[in-house]
């Protein structure tokens, strides 16, 4: 009884961005010293760092034209932030190569990038990358009550209990709302539904952990 395993699925998602499809088609005759020069100075570029001096140097002394360039520079910036944004423990190596290679990009560019997103200047591009994500305030306080109002300008209202909340953000500021009981419930309901499918989506293989 033969056996067959599953492809692991593409770091890129179902759909290959059109930036990185573009830098495939474009990377023919581009010989690995300017590979290499391209690459560190997106490397660079991701780390925040300005680089518009390193590309225009670039630009200049390469034979290849300045629109196959930018096609080359935007495609490896989205192939280095997409895998960035995978952590480290579910993003395989090979699994990552056999994607590059299904792209018909070089051996050698796609060890170049392996030295990239496997080796010691992840941490660095990791930090980088963090920074630039939209950042919004947490929760630092929580506070409840159960309230019934006795007087209301709507009967329908009247004696029916409801949750006061108060929460208390990163930021200092503080937001106060009410919440019938019926729509509690259902806030209740939804959250707990939610984890259930957090944590049947962690039991599925495609995504637990490697050793």
């Amino acid at each position: 009884m033969s056996s067959s395993h599953a492809k692991d699925p593409s770091f890129l998602g179902g759909r290959i961005p059109p930036e990185i499809e573009s830098m495939s088609k474009n990377l023919k005759d581009v010989d690995q010293e300017l590979f290499r020069k391209i690459l560190k100075a997106v490397v660079s570029a991701l780390e925040g760092k300005d680089c518009r001096e390193v590309m225009k140097s670039i630009a200049e002394s390469s034979v290849i034209p300045q629109e196959r360039l930018s096609h080359i520079i935007a495609g490896m910036h989205r192939v280095l932030s997409e895998a960035i944004r995978i952590p480290t423990p579910l993003l395989k190596q090979e699994a990552f190569k056999e994607d590059l290679r299904e792209l018909r990009i070089p051996e050698d560019f796609i060890t170049d990038f392996c030295s990239v997103v496997f080796g010691n200047r992840r941490a660095v591009l990791e930090a980088a990358a963090s920074q630039k994500d939209p950042q919004l305030p947490t929760v630092a306080d929580f506070k409840w009550r159960v309230d019934v109002a006795i007087s209301t300008s709507s009967l329908a209202r009247a004696l029916q209990p409801s949750v006061l909340m108060q929460m208390k953000l990163s930021d200092g500021s503080f937001h106060r709302f009410e919440v019938p009981v019926s729509k509690f419930q259902d806030l209740r309901y939804n959250v707990a539904l939610i984890l259930k499918e957090m944590n049947d989506l962690e039991k599925r293989s495609i995504l637990k952990i490697q050793d």
